[in-house]
């Protein structure tokens, strides 16, 4: 308990608040950077399990059967070309990020707009 006390009343460690602003700012921008590839990093191996799933050949056959008086139908399914499903696969890729890079677009442009008619509600003002 001593110890707290002395590390309480020590001030030979004190940040002034400019410091402390600058360390911060610091930290955020990198934790923004660092999260935005992270997520990107994360986007990139979910597509690349994806397309692994997607390569694996589900295709099955079973036979009918028949002994003892009774009888089964047999049952089958083939699965599309892997180098077509892979294709649809890249399609509807590519059409999201460009449903993703035009809703960032508006926004921009939304952006822009709230801050011209801001910056014409100021001039008014004045």
């Amino acid at each position: 308990m001593r110890l707290f006390t002395k590390l309480w009343n020590d001030e030979f460690g004190v940040l002034l608040s400019a410091e402390a602003v600058v360390v911060g700012t610091v930290a955020v921008v990198g934790l923004t950077t660092g999260l935005t590839v992270v997520a990107k990093s994360v986007n990139a191996e979910l597509q690349d399990v994806a397309f692994a799933i997607r390569s694996l050949d589900q295709s099955y056959s079973i036979p009918a059967q028949e002994g003892c008086g009774a009888r089964t139908a047999g049952s089958s399914f083939t699965q599309v070309p892997v180098e077509e499903s892979l294709d649809d696969l890249r399609k509807a890729i590519e059409t999201a990020e460009k449903e993703e890079k035009s809703q960032a677009e508006r926004l921009e442009q939304k952006l822009k707009n709230e801050n011209k008619d801001k910056k014409k509600k100021k001039d008014r003002q004045v």
